[in-house]
């Protein structure tokens, strides 16, 4: 067989973490020919001997980012193509048409989810919902086989589609891209990382209130929280400049815009203590989140929304918290309980490091994934 292999994005960006700097690189060091096609964004380069071919889309019909698609296809002639959408299986199959080609479905997100969703109302809503469903199990009937990042987005496509092979393959992290910070206790100051959408929904709110409600306890700890992303509007600019307005003196606030993969990986482990306290629904809590094992590949606790995903994956989560957003006592508890009891801060941390070194990190599951590829 062809050792040409292409990743199809229509989700996700052609520098996305888990497409080009594991899946791509580690099918390169394995002797395949590796392009990415990704239709978010203009990139045609080569990086690392791992072809970007990249297109933005968003003036483009459906059927002509298909044509798109299913031209560069041809012109590289790949034998495996991986897919991470419903779009990027129907323009794979339109290039398989007399052609031996494996076609793989990587399912890492909900489709359809809250996302697509979102503007329509009435009527329209369930009925784009069925349309879209419809349209996603038409994806799994026409893979080959599938890549699964995570259990309950797994369960529909495996009862389905039982005679299929699959791979399990979690969102561990390389740990070469992880920087190691020196740890060390709560003494004058505590440094505090929230990462990403900067909004009620992904739990800004109550990280904003557990932190005040430990500095009024604290009051002679200086409290340094950094928050790593973005406003996705206007309205949720100014509802965070409202809830910071009147914090107590001892809390510093500070924004950094979304940092480059390998920047993020840097500067994550800088930090006392990893938030992530998102709104708990039907969609949030069966979804893994990714950046979870980053964090503990940090050896650093992290205090976490309590997800159905997440207890399912981890058994025993011995590194941190696991709260609801909406109860700030419990939350600011847990964050002064490491400030009083240094001997437990440093054992939910050396927990973190621990199990990312033996179970959570992508060398533990690459030669899988790459067995799998290769079968």
């Amino acid at each position: 067989m062809s050792k040409k292999i292409v990743l199809l994005n229509t989700f996700h960006v052609s520098f996305d973490d888990r497409v080009f700097y594991h899946q791509a690189k580690s099918l390169s060091s394995h002797g395949f020919e590796v392009k990415i096609i990704s239709t978010k964004g203009d990139c045609i380069q080569n990086v690392e001997n791992i072809s970007i071919n990249s297109f933005n889309d968003s003036d483009l019909s459906n059927s002509e980012k298909i044509n798109e698609i299913t031209r560069r296809l041809i012109d590289f002639s790949p034998a495996i193509i991986i897919c991470d959408s419903p779009s990027a299986i129907i323009a794979a199959n339109k290039y398989k048409k007399n052609r031996e080609v494996r076609i793989i479905y990587d399912i890492t997100e909900w489709y359809p989810s809250k996302l697509h969703l979102q503007y329509t109302h009435g009527i329209r809503k369930p009925l784009k919902f069925i349309v879209l469903l419809m349209l996603n199990l038409f994806a799994g009937l026409n893979s080959d086989s599938f890549i699964f990042g995570e259990y309950y987005k797994s369960v529909v496509f495996r009862r389905l589609f039982f005679w299929k092979k699959f791979i399990q393959l979690p969102y561990y992290p390389d740990l070469n891209y992880i920087q190691n910070y020196p740890l060390k206790p709560v003494t004058s100051e505590m440094n505090l990382l929230y990462c990403g959408k900067i909004n009620t929904d992904r739990g800004i709110d109550a990280v904003i209130m557990a932190i005040e409600s430990a500095a009024v306890k604290y009051q002679e700890i200086q409290f340094r929280l950094k928050i790593i992303g973005i406003f996705p509007t206007i309205k949720d600019q100014n509802h965070f400049n409202d809830l910071v307005s009147g914090l107590p003196g001892n809390i510093q606030i500070s924004i950094e815009k979304l940092l480059p993969f390998s920047e993020f990986c840097k500067s994550i482990g800088n930090t006392h203590l990893i938030f992530d306290l998102r709104k708990i629904d039907f969609e949030s809590t069966h979804c893994l989140p990714i950046k979870l094992f980053y964090y503990l590949a940090c050896g650093r606790p992290v205090l976490y929304s309590d997800l159905l995903a997440i207890r399912h994956h981890i058994k025993e989560f011995d590194f941190g918290y696991l709260c609801h957003p909406k109860d700030i006592p419990s939350i600011a508890t847990h964050i002064t309980d490491y400030i009083a009891n240094p001997g437990l801060y440093l054992e939910h941390a050396g927990n973190a490091l621990e199990i990312s070194r033996s179970t959570y990190n992508w060398k533990a599951i690459e030669n899988d994934f790459l067995t799998f590829i290769d079968s």
